[in-house]
């Protein structure tokens, strides 16, 4: 086998795996994904046109007035879709779509579906004692964006309602 075409091999495995995997998703994941790159790049102008102060506090707010025409509500497997369809269109649109911006992304989404979920920011210095933020959602016990943040330490949460 020439150099020429072991190189080729090689880069040719990732690109058939992706390409089996995207054969393998279905019309419903397609839908998630194309809504999911709409609502990032959405998030991604509104922080550019903004800015983060006031979104932060958007954050806070309620939701607003029931709709006239209520929409089907979005169950569990619904919000964890969407969950992995940020995620995965995150990794692969030309613009940078960091913790904070899929957390827009998601909010917007399931704001449209009547959900509020709950914002969270925090802080925690990396290896080389340097701060880093990151910004996550929640849904009930669901981590909607934002991974692992257990080693965060929380600066923002939402409010809890007095007893």
């Amino acid at each position: 086998m020439t150099a020429l075409a072991a190189s080729a091999r090689v880069i040719g495995q990732p690109l058939m795996r992706k390409l089996k995997r995207a054969v393998q998703l279905t019309l419903s994941d397609w839908r998630y994904l194309a809504i999911a790159t709409i609502e990032l790049l959405i998030a991604r102008v509104r922080f550019s046109a903004v800015g983060a102060e006031k979104i932060l506090r958007g954050f806070q707010a309620p939701l607003s007035v029931p709709p006239q025409h209520p929409k089907s509500p979005l169950l569990n497997s619904d919000v964890e879709r969407l969950s992995w369809a940020i995620a995965v269109a995150a990794q692969r649109v030309p613009w940078r779509s960091d913790c904070f911006i899929k957390t827009i992304a998601a909010d917007r989404w399931l704001r449209r579906h009547d959900l509020q979920a709950d914002f969270y920011l925090g802080v925690a210095k990396d290896e080389q004692d340097v701060f880093a933020a990151h910004a996550w959602l929640r849904h009930g016990d669901f981590t909607v964006t934002g991974g692992r943040y257990d080693r965060f330490s929380t600066l923002i949460e939402p409010k809890k309602p007095h007893a």
